[in-house]
């Protein structure tokens, strides 16, 4: 089989599956199989794959068609132009979570010393822990997340992005096991939590709802019980000044920013929209007199 039968022939099996954007799908996959960038596959097209090639393509094709994300296929996806390991113990990155970074970015302006101290719950594959101690050189991170096996890619994921020594990654429910560390108070806790009700999880995508850990997408019946949950506990564990910055579901803003409001400790919350224009970030600063 040549590039250019293989391509045919998983655009064509795809389309059957009705995988959108199945010309793209097939295209991500030969490139990441043959290691060669998109526009080589267009000037080799009578390259012949290997036997393995073919086997492994031939596969790859086959477990999209059965829905699995392609970066589950892969084994990796990209997130603030870094390299990022994702398993199905972790969730798969989104470009509006990148948001949440540069969130932070703006927050941390508002400290004198470049030396932060910075909290990333629910870590899942590190991508968040991972870029904020890349943008941060001088920051301690403490990353903590409810499964050891998220951890464990984790972990991965910040020696691959030279950030490991850098990095507290701790097994345990949110703020829990930050009590057996030498933490003093964060200038910055950034999430991306369950936010997802539990009446959305028919409505969702195969390769979200069959694919995805479920533990790390539902938040209970309305979405909100995690997030009621950090917004509670964070401003114990914030120093005075310190800020909040939370990922949140596609119609919860005004819920969110009530809680933040009616808790009594935040000042100046503001909502973020994500590149869809939907309401996506939170952001509430602890009050410095509380």
């Amino acid at each position: 089989m040549t590039i250019n039968e293989a391509l045919t022939w998983a655009v064509k099996k795809l389309e059957e599956f009705k995988i959108p954007d199945a010309k793209e799908e097939a295209e991500f996959l030969l490139t990441h199989l043959l290691k060669r960038k998109r526009h080589e596959l267009y000037l080799n097209p009578g390259l012949q794959l290997t036997d393995a090639e073919e086997e492994d393509f031939l596969s790859f094709i086959e477990r999209r068609a059965n829905r699995e994300p392609a970066q589950y296929i892969t084994g990796e996806t990209e997130f603030r132009f870094l390299a990022f390991k994702v398993t199905r113990d972790t969730l798969i990155p989104r470009p509006e979570t990148e948001l949440l970074i540069d969130e932070a970015l703006e927050a941390a302006r508002s400290f004198k010393d470049k030396a932060i101290t910075i909290i990333d719950l629910c870590t899942g594959s590190g991508c968040i822990a991972v870029s904020a101690a890349r943008e941060f050189p001088e920051s301690i991170v403490y990353a903590t997340d409810i499964s050891k096996a998220a951890l464990v890619v984790a972990e991965e994921n910040a020696k691959r992005n030279g950030v490991d020594g850098r990095i507290m990654f701790i097994e345990g429910d949110l703020f829990w096991p930050l009590r057996d560390t030498d933490f003093k108070g964060a200038h910055i806790i950034v999430t991306n939590p369950p936010y997802v009700s539990e009446s959305e999880k028919e409505s969702l995508a195969p390769e979200v709802r069959d694919f995805e850990p479920h533990a790390a997408l539902f938040g209970g019946a309305d979405g909100l019980a995690v997030i009621k949950r950090i917004i509670k506990k964070a401003p114990d564990f914030l120093l005075p000044g310190g800020f909040l910055i939370m990922e949140i579901g596609w119609d919860q803003a005004d819920k969110v920013k009530g809680l933040f409001e009616a808790d009594g400790r935040y000042e100046g919350v503001k909502v973020r929209k994500d590149y869809g224009g939907v309401e996506r970030i939170v952001v509430g600063r602890k009050k410095a007199s509380v």
